[in-house]
Order: C-alpha cells, then sequence, then structure tokens
C-alpha cells in the first residue's frame, strides 16, 4: 500500500479513539436519534415548594459556582410531592436556553414497588439506549455499563451537549453511584422516600404543605377540571380544615380534588365530615389506582421485622410529637436499640426528627395507617402503653417537684433533673403529650391513671398560665377520681381546678370548687390536704375582696399545717395571709407574718418560697414609706439564684419592683421594670397581667405630666380589664382614665368614665368606692360647671 491517506471526521461526539482501517464496514444502529426528550408531563397545578424550586434551578444553571453540585437530592414522605417538584425544575432548566442542550434523560425506577423495580442494571440499559447506543454495544456487566455510561456523558458535556439526568423513586441501594454521571458538568435530579445524605448532592427534604399552601393546590386542581367552581373560594374555611386532615400531603390533596371533581355539587364540608372520622380517613383518600394507604404500603413493606413493629407501637404515642425516650418505654429495649430504629425510620420518612434533636413525629396519615397495621397485627400492645402512661406520671410528678417544691426533693435520689430549669424545660416539651395522655386515660377509663397523671401536669400547665389546658385536664381528672371513687385526689383537683378558675376570674364557681374540696377533706379527716384546700379557698377569697374572711382561711390552714409538721405550708399560708393583710392596710402584722415565713424558707432551702417572700415584704416596706429600701428587697428576690423562675411569677415581682421604683420617685427605672413584666404577661396571654401592668404606666406618664400618653395606657389598660371579667379593677381603671382625661381638657368623657366607675362600684357591693368616686364627681362638676346626671 502507497501513498497517504486523509480523513477528516466531523459533526459527531467522539467516545474513546477513532481507529482507521483499510477496509471498514459501517453497521448503523436501529435507532440512530438519541432518545432524550422523554420527561412526563409536569402538573399545571404546583402549590409550595417556590423555595425548593429556585434552590433546585440554581444549582442545575450552568454559571453556578464550582462549588456547588450539579446533583439533586430530594427526599421524604410517600405523596409529598417529590416528583413533582424533579418535574417541575426538569421542564424549566430544559426550556432554559443553553442548560441542556444534550436533552434530558429520564428513569422511574419504582424503587419501593417489588413487581416493577428496576435495577440499576436495567436502569443503564435504558439510559445507554437512550443515548443512543446500540443494543449489541450495551455491556453485559453493570460496572461496565456504567463506565460506558459516564463516558458518553462526559463526551457529550466537553462538547457543549449537557444533559439533565432525572431519576425517580429512587430506592435505598449501594448500587445508586452506578447511575450517577462522572463529570461535574452534568446536572442529576434524583427523588427518594430514603434520605440520600450519602451523595455529593444538594439534598433537600420535603415537608407538607402549609395550610395556605394545601388551598392554593387544591383550588388550582378544582379550577384547571372545573372552571367555573366556586367551592374552593366559597368554603375556605372547610378547605383549610380538609388540608389540615390531610396533613398537607399533596397526594392526598390531589385525590380529594378528584373526588370533588367527580360529584361538582358535592360541597367541601360534606367531604370534610367524611375525613373527620379518623377510622376511615384513608379510605376515603383513595380513587381508583390513586390511594394514600397504598402509597404507604410499599414503604412499609420494605422495613425489617423489628423496624415494622416499632412502626406499629409509635401509634400508641398520645401526643402530636414524641421523645426518644417515650420511644423506649413502648419499644421496651435498650435506648441505644430505639435510637437506631428512629434514624432507620427518619431515613425513610416514615417519622421526622424535630428540633431539639431527640425529638420525633409522625404525619398525620402515617399515624393512621400505622394505628390500623396496629390493630390487624397481633402486638401485645397493652404492656407498651402501661409503660409509657407510667413513665409519664413518675417523670411529671419529679419535675414537678423539682419545680415547685425544690427544698422537699432528695438530690441523691432525684437525679433525673439537674435544677428547675431541667426540670420547666422536659414539662415544656412534653406539654402537649401530657395533655392528651391524661384526655386519653380517662376516654379509655383508666381512671387511676387519668386521675394521678391530672395532678402533676395540671400544677404545670395552672403555674405556667396554660389556662383552658389546665382546666380540660383538672375535669377529666375530677371525672375519673369520681369514678373511681378516689376522694383523696377528686379533693386535690377540686382545689387546683378552684385555682384555674381563679386565675380565668371565674370567682364564684373557683370559690364552689373550693368548698366542695374542704367538705371532702373533711369527710376523710385529712388535716394536711384540708390545709391546702382552706389555703387555696383564701386566694379565691381575697380576689373576690373578701378579705376578712381570706385572712381568717389562710390562719387556719397555717394552724392545720402546723399540726401535721408541713413547715413549707405554714410558711405558704403565712405568705398568702400577708398579701391579704397588705390590702387591708394591716402592715405591721403582715411584717411580722413575714418574717416567719421567710426564716421557714431559709431553713428548708427553698429558694423560690423565699424569693416570693422577699418580694411580699418589699411591699410591706413600700407601703411604710422607705421606697428604697423596698427596691433593694425586690431586687434581692430576683437575683436570688433558682427563685423566680416561673415566668408569671417573675413578671408580678417586676411589676412591684416598678411601684417602689414609683415611691422613689424614680420614674425611667419604674417603666423600665413594667415594659419587662409587660412583655413577660403578653406573652403568656395574661390579659389581667397586662392590664394592671398597662395601668401603672399610665400612673407613671400622669407623674411625668405626660398627660397624652397616660390616656393612651389607661384606654390600653381599661380595653384589656374589659377582657380579663375583673370588675372592680375596670371600675378603678375608669376613675384613674377620668382624671388623666380632665387634665386635657376633655371633661365631658372624664365625668363618663367616672360615672360608669360608679355604676360599677355599687354593682360589685363596693360601697365606699362608689361613694368616693361620687363625691369626687361633684366636685368636678363644680369646677368645671357641668350640671349633675339626672337619676
Amino acid at each position: 500500500m502507497s501513498g497517504i491517506t486523509v480523513n477528516q471526521i466531523n459533526g459527531g461526539v467522539f467516545i474513546g479513539f477513532v481507529v482507521q482501517g483499510q477496509n471498514i464496514t459501517l453497521t448503523l444502529p436501529d435507532r440512530p436519534d438519541p432518545a432524550l426528550a422523554g420527561l412526563p408531563r409536569r402538573s399545571a397545578t404546583f402549590a409550595g415548594r417556590r423555595a425548593e424550586l429556585e434552590q433546585t434551578l440554581a444549582a442545575l444553571a450552568p454559571d453556578a459556582p464550582e462549588e456547588t453540585p450539579a446533583t439533586v437530592a430530594v427526599s421524604g414522605l410517600a405523596g409529598v410531592g417529590k416528583t413533582e417538584l424533579i418535574l417541575q425544575a426538569a421542564h424549566r432548566a430544559s426550556r432554559e436556553a443553553g442548560w441542556f442542550p444534550g436533552g434530558v434523560l429520564f428513569v422511574d425506577m419504582h424503587g419501593y414497588d417489588e413487581g416493577r423495580q428496576v435495577s440499576p442494571k436495567r436502569a443503564l440499559r435504558t439510559l445507554l439506549r437512550a443515548l443512543g447506543i446500540p443494543p449489541e454495544h450495551v455491556p453485559q456487566r453493570t460496572e461496565d455499563r456504567a463506565l460506558v455510561y459516564r463516558s458518553v456523558l462526559t463526551a457529550l458535556a466537553d462538547a457543549g451537549r449537557r444533559v439533565l439526568v432525572v431519576l425517580d423513586d429512587v430506592p435505598a441501594t449501594d448500587k445508586l453511584h452506578h447511575l450517577l454521571p462522572g463529570d461535574s458538568s452534568t446536572g442529576t435530579l434524583i427523588s427518594s422516600r430514603h434520605s440520600l445524605a450519602e451523595l455529593d448532592a444538594l439534598v433537600l427534604s420535603l415537608r407538607e404543605l402549609s395550610v395556605d399552601e394545601g388551598r392554593e393546590l387544591l383550588g388550582a386542581a378544582l379550577r384547571i377540571a372545573l372552571p367555573e367552581d366556586t367551592r374552593a373560594t366559597q368554603e375556605t374555611d372547610q378547605v383549610g380544615r380538609v388540608v389540615s386532615l390531610c396533613g398537607g400531603l399533596p397526594l392526598a390533596l390531589r385525590i380529594l380534588a378528584s373526588l370533588l371533581v367527580d360529584v361538582p355539587t358535592r360541597p367541601v364540608s360534606e367531604l370534610r365530615q367524611d375525613l373527620e372520622d379518623a377510622h376511615s380517613r384513608l379510605s376515603v383518600l383513595s380513587r381508583e389506582k390513586r390511594a394514600v394507604e397504598a402509597a404507604f404500603e410499599l414503604s412499609y413493606r420494605r422495613l425489617t421485622k423489628d423496624q415494622a413493629k416499632f412502626f406499629r407501637l409509635m401509634s400508641l404515642h398520645p401526643g402530636p410529637d414524641f421523645s426518644t425516650e417515650a420511644a423506649v418505654q413502648l419499644y421496651g429495649e435498650s435506648p441505644e436499640e430505639a435510637e437506631r430504629i428512629l434514624l432507620d425510620l427518619a431515613r425513610r420518612h416514615l417519622v421526622e426528627p424535630r428540633e431539639p434533636y431527640g425529638r420525633w413525629r409522625q404525619h398525620n396519615l402515617v399515624r393512621l395507617y400505622s394505628r390500623q397495621r396496629l390493630k390487624e397485627g397481633d402486638d401485645s400492645w397493652g404492656e407498651s402503653l402501661m409503660r409509657l402512661l407510667a413513665h409519664f406520671y413518675g417523670t411529671a410528678t419529679l419535675a414537678c417537684e423539682t419545680l415547685f417544691r425544690p427544698g422537699a426533693s432528695d438530690p441523691a435520689v432525684d437525679v433525673r433533673f439537674a435544677d428547675r430549669t431541667a426540670a420547666l424545660c422536659w414539662l415544656e416539651e412534653e406539654r402537649d403529650t401530657l395533655v392528651a395522655a391524661a384526655v386519653w386515660a380517662h376516654a379509655a377509663e383508666d381512671d387511676l391513671t387519668c386521675a394521678a397523671l391530672a395532678v402533676p401536669v395540671s400544677q404545670f400547665l395552672a403555674e405556667m398560665r396554660y389556662l383552658e389546658d389546665a382546666r380540660a385536664v383538672l375535669e377529666t381528672g375530677i371525672r375519673s377520681s369520681r369514678r373511681a371513687k378516689d376522694d383523696f385526689r377528686e379533693a386535690a383537683l377540686l382545689s387546683s381546678l378552684g385555682i384555674v378558675l381563679r386565675d380565668m376570674r371565674k370567682l364564684r364557681k373557683s370559690v364552689r370548687c373550693h368548698n366542695k374540696s374542704i367538705k371532702i377533706c373533711k369527710r376523710m379527716d385529712d388535716r394536711r390536704a384540708l390545709a391546702g384546700a382552706l389555703n387555696n379557698l383564701g386566694l379565691s377569697l381575697h380576689e373576690r375582696r373578701k378579705f376578712q374572711q381570706a385572712v381568717v382561711s389562710h390562719a387556719e390552714a397555717a394552724r392545720l399545717f402546723k399540726q401535721v409538721g408541713e413547715q413549707l405550708g405554714v410558711a405558704s399560708a403565712l405568705i398568702n395571709s400577708s398579701e391579704t393583710l397588705i390590702e387591708l392596710d394591716q402592715f405591721e402584722q403582715a411584717a411580722q407574718v413575714l418574717r416567719k415565713a421567710v426564716k421557714i424558707f431559709q431553713k428548708h432551702g427553698d429558694l423560690r418560697g423565699y424569693a416570693k417572700a422577699l418580694g411580699t415584704l418589699a411591699k410591706v416596706t413600700r407601703n411604710d414609706g422607705m421606697a428604697e429600701q423596698a427596691v433593694e428587697l425586690h431586687k434581692r428576690a430576683l437575683a436570688v439564684s433558682d427563685g423566680l423562675l416561673m415566668p408569671h411569677e417573675r413578671a408580678v415581682e417586676l411589676a412591684n419592683l416598678a411601684g417602689s421604683f414609683v415611691a422613689a420617685g424614680d420614674f425611667g427605672a419604674a417603666l423600665t421594670a413594667q415594659q419587662e413584666a409587660l412583655d413577660i404577661f403578653r406573652d403568656l396571654t395574661d390579659r389581667r397581667g397586662e392590664a394592671m401592668t398597662l395601668g401603672n404606666m399610665a400612673v407613671v406618664r400622669q407623674k411625668q405630666r405626660r398627660w397624652n400618653r397616660a390616656v393612651r395606657l389607661h384606654t390600653l389598660a381599661l380595653e384589656a380589664f374589659l377582657e380579663s371579667n375583673d370588675d372592680h379593677s375596670t371600675a378603678s381603671e375608669l376613675s384613674n382614665l377620668a382624671h388623666a382625661l380632665l387634665q386635657v381638657g376633655r371633661n365631658a368623657e372624664a365625668l363618663e368614665n367616672f360615672e360608669l366607675a360608679v355604676d360599677l362600684y355599687h354593682h360589685i357591693g363596693d360601697e365606699k368606692r362608689a361613694a368616693d368616686t361620687s363625691e369626687l364627681i361633684d366636685q368636678v362638676r363644680r369646677r368645671i360647671g357641668v350640671g349633675l346626671r339626672s337619676a
């Protein structure tokens, strides 16, 4: 052979070497054009997920920063919208000029359907055929197929024909890496029910849609199918409730939209009623081949025996979320084993981790499915539930002992909580669960557990001003204690309910509860319980302004506490008595009983009681004309380490400190303390505490002669008092507002407020205040020349 042969080959993409021979036989593939436009349709109804969509597109963009991975892994619960998100992103990206000129590859791995699951080896064959590789040139071994696949993608990227690979419904497999491109340019979108944190990828974990996003999705689906449909806009509240019942799960919402489209006359409210029944909710959420339950079933089948048992038992937990500690009680194994399984379930999105670490939750539909599997199975779950409820009772009791009676606990034994702060944190974390557990125990007719649990739980709820929850737990506990004929707990719970009703300003009901408790205690001849009930009765009598009766009740409580050797009870009764003595202007006697209380609290190491006693002693000192000494006592009370830990009692002490600052003439310091107290009262939604603080701030502004600000603050205080059902304080605030109005020349309004105050004082039987205010009205009328109001 002689001469030189020169050939040029162009217009293609070259994978590996091109070898020239003298005789060339060319066989064209049976599919010469790559199949790179096989994306399924995206839905026209896409709601929420906008932030996740933008994150995904930013990672796929050709000008993304070099450190940004071009792979995005989307994980989440079955039906949460993973596939829809990656399809929306893929369609958007494929239409962006210059992003993916090489096209898009799509494979549905059917990762959780054993009958349809696509193995990585089979997926690689599909991908290579889509890239134009003839079937006879597709290697047999998975590793070899992956090598060719990555080589083709890299060659296309180097030639300016970047490809987007979309892998949907990927299972947890150690062979997933075979499907990932080898270059840093090719884009990849992956969806999976498993967390794929091991990938070098941007990992997005999808949560359920919010109520507003769910409304948007359901409304859009109805409008597309039935353009004239107005149900979503006319029944917005019902739609919101439906979204909540579905837990914001997009699959469930799309099924509901289809059900509504099937029957255009069907109201959303009627569908909502069907969903309200938890026993049938999963069956409602199905239509032909689409069903929420079926989607969950595919995930459940892939669990190990231990994981499946754990998954079923978690449905017994009564609260909206749960701790690893509670899961240990249900599962009955070691904490390490429980945590391992929880992490396994979290990777499958069958439970979700919460903040702080160690708390978990199940989507409400997953929980219903889990409960259904429990009922259908043969798990002996009674013992698990008893362990859990016993754990809640024991830990709640210990937490309340640590929090409310720190001097009474034995540090050598009670090592569960390091201090009062730790106890309070646990109670706050478990609050919803503790309420649900008490209510559940009553409904299950486990009356002993319900009544026992209600005692510590209600104490915490009342102290933290969760008054509606406290009332619900107490009323449930009282019904259970009566059913169980447990007089001791019934008396204790009635007395506690009286305290809660007092704080809710339902004072007559409060006194009735205390009297019922006292009657039971006398019947049982239990002096310790009777002392507690009398002490609590005195608090309600004080709020009803029956001060003499309150003093008698507290004195009798102190006497009984002393008889049974309950010194801290004696000190508590003395403090309460001193508050009433202050109202009666008996400051010397109040100071005497307070000094006794301080000594008892110091002796027993009760820092909480000691701080409260110091604060009350400060009030007596202020009223004796020693404002600066009172300020120092208040500061000492607030500075007691581990003393006034509860937000409400701290806010009260700050408000009292402000009063002493005012008496000392330091108005700036008073306003600072009042603002801090106001913030706490508002956080606790304590409208009465807020009203009193606003009124006191207005008084400070009056002393500063800033009358317009005083009027505004008095007006806000009056609005809050009207909501808090405190007629006496409302009357006083009307009078204070009238004084401020006079200073800005709004005389008619001032007189009107004075007159309203007189009417209220008459209504509550405070004739002295009514007469004093009437006399003031006469003086004002004479001064400004306004005629008297006709009778």
